[in-house]
């Protein structure tokens, strides 16, 4: 039932298609009472499009996170960029400020993302597993390239009501051969 949360898509879907048969069962047989469930339809559409709209899942709240770091990292901010990441997660934090430190990132970008959630931890934690691209310039000029891309996992934990960053790992991902 979580993908009625995830997305406005199957909550507009159904109340199309319930207003569509409505509206031609209206056009055939003319009763008007048919209007009311028009309206009741329509209401609970917006009902349900409302709620999807005010409930944050975890996987929601896990992407907020990841696409809040990026977005930190594209305007240079190293303090909104901490703020994703856990107090206690030594490795990431100094990695993130050698980063900014470094690099001036014009884009960085969050693609494929797949989020496992696991509950039965206290506190809850999640795993992300995406394509991370980074478009951008070396500050010392010492590396040429100007785009990047890893596979990259983040490991999150639930604290205080709100996702952070532990750690990460970058996947190595060797070439298949044909």
């Amino acid at each position: 039932m979580t993908f009625l949360l995830e997305s406005p898509w199957p909550v507009l879907f159904v109340g199309i298609a319930v207003e569509a048969a409505l509206a031609v069962a209206l056009l055939r047989t003319g009763q008007g009472r048919l209007l009311w469930a028009m309206l009741a339809a329509a209401a609970l559409t917006l009902t349900g499009f409302g709620i999807e709209r005010l409930v944050v899942t975890d996987r929601e709240a896990v992407t907020n996170t990841l696409d809040a770091a990026a977005e930190a990292v594209e305007d240079d901010d190293i303090e909104r960029l901490l703020d994703c990441i856990d107090p206690s997660a030594q490795r990431p934090r100094s990695d993130a400020r050698w980063v900014l430190s470094r690099f001036d990132v014009e884009k960085a970008i969050i693609r494929n993302l797949k989020i496992d959630i696991n509950r039965l931890t206290s506190p809850p934690t999640a795993n992300a597993h995406f394509q991370a691209i980074g478009n951008g310039r070396d500050r010392k000029g010492e590396i040429p390239y100007r785009t990047y891309g890893e596979r990259v996992i983040v490991k999150l934990r639930l604290e205080g009501g709100r996702w952070l960053v532990t750690g990460y790992s970058i996947e190595h991902v060797l070439p298949q051969r044909p």
